[in-house]
């Protein structure tokens, strides 16, 4: 059946689909004391092995979102889900035939590295094939709208997947795996149903690929803004127990509640605040130098509270910030790729993220404030940045 753009059943479908995806990235903290019980595998390997599927996303990413301009979104997307089912499935038959005594610890390091590659190199496509897809087909003046309904469904993942998967282990002490193993069949049946209705772009709308000169100051906003996430993302738990001489334990359950409040303030952003929000991208960088003030309360504070107001301003300022830069990108560089753009945004978020996680453990080593202090800089860094490429366009809009 084939849906217009803008149908409630198409935008569901899309958002179900980031859902999913936020729902196997939460996932990951519970998977990780899980396959080191049943499999025996240090934390290190692990740990490597989500790194390896992370870090092909820069390869993924671009390729298909070239592929989803050729061929259509709906394809990408279907190999995306159905990539992130195999990889999962897999990954539980490594953990069933490793407590059934059928593989060793090592034969499971090996099959769980090939299953974060399958991964890698097929979810790389997923938020590629949504953006592209809504995108293309949206009027301009809806696309903001419809880019924070994405952005929606993967904060909707990432709140509810720990919860779900909690919950799962009453059930069985593999229900986690079991959960995010299943999570994508859904979709995948509500997406087989619909037909990708492709529309050409207009020669006035094509502009000449590669635009990295004129995506330049986006990407680096994109870098940006993720890299200030990871760095305190990373590292509150260490600092919650440096500073505050908490307990792991402790300072792990107060985490997960900051977590929870700061996931259901950026999915209220999304869905409430920034659909009836007058002048969106002007209040985006309002919000973006008010993150900063926030941020360094963490390390000038050192309190359990300035730990809550960090990490939901930082969650809520991106629920705003992260749709405004995206929407602006493709308004900028034409509509003829919008895959292509999404797909630049993404490797920037992807490159920001992992380049924290590195900064944020060496850092904390020489100072638990350090990483905190270099995010309080990140937050300066976005706000600039994000003004001088979002000014033009309210300056446009005023009378």
């Amino acid at each position: 059946m084939v849906l217009p753009f803008s149908s409630p059943q198409l935008l569901l479908t899309l958002v179900a689909a980031c859902a999913v995806m936020g729902l196997g990235q939460a996932a990951l903290f519970t998977f990780q004391p899980l396959l080191m019980a049943a499999t025996g595998l240090s934390l290190a390997r692990i740990n490597g092995a989500f790194a390896l599927g992370s870090a092909l996303f820069l390869v993924g990413t671009p390729l298909w979102a070239l592929v989803g301009d050729r061929i259509g979104r709906k394809p990408v997307l279907m190999v995306a889900l159905a990539g992130f089912l195999v990889s999962h499935v897999f990954l539980l038959g490594l953990v069933l035939a490793c407590r059934a005594g059928r593989l060793s610890g090592d034969a499971v390091g090996v099959g769980l590295l090939l299953s974060r590659v399958v991964y890698g190199l097929t979810v790389s496509g997923l938020v590629t094939a949504t953006q592209g897809w809504l995108v293309a087909g949206w009027p301009a003046d809806k696309r903001l709208l419809g880019l924070s309904r994405l952005s929606a469904g993967l904060t909707f993942g990432r709140l509810v997947g720990p919860l779900l998967a909690a919950a799962t282990l009453w059930v069985s002490p593999l229900g986690p795996l079991w959960l995010v193993a299943l999570a994508a069949l859904p979709v995948l049946a509500a997406l087989g149903g619909l037909a990708e209705a492709r529309t050409m772009p207009t020669v006035a709308t094509v502009r000449p690929w590669p635009v990295w000169r004129g995506l330049a100051p986006y990407w680096l906003v994109a870098f940006v803004s993720q890299c200030t996430l990871g760095l305190v993302q990373y590292v509150t738990a260490s600092w919650l127990v440096a500073r505050l001489h908490w307990s792991p334990e402790v300072a792990a359950a107060r985490l997960g509640g900051m977590m929870g409040l700061a996931g259901a303030g950026s999915l209220a952003v999304q869905l409430l605040l920034l659909p009836r929000l007058a002048r969106a991208e002007r209040q985006a960088v309002r919000a973006a130098w008010g993150l900063v003030p926030a941020l360094a309360l963490m390390p000038l504070t050192g309190s359990g509270w300035s730990a809550w107001l960090g990490l939901a301003s930082l969650a809520a300022v991106l629920a705003l910030v992260v749709p405004t830069y995206t929407h602006r990108a493709v308004e900028v560089t034409g509509a003829g790729h919008p895959g292509r753009v999404s797909a630049a945004l993404a490797t920037a978020h992807t490159v920001g993220y992992t380049v924290s996680a590195a900064l944020g453990g060496w850092l904390f080593d020489r100072h638990p404030d350090a990483p905190l202090w270099l995010a309080v800089l990140g937050a300066l860094l976005l706000a600039g940045t994000l003004g001088n490429v979002v000014r033009p366009s309210w300056e446009a809009a005023m009378p």
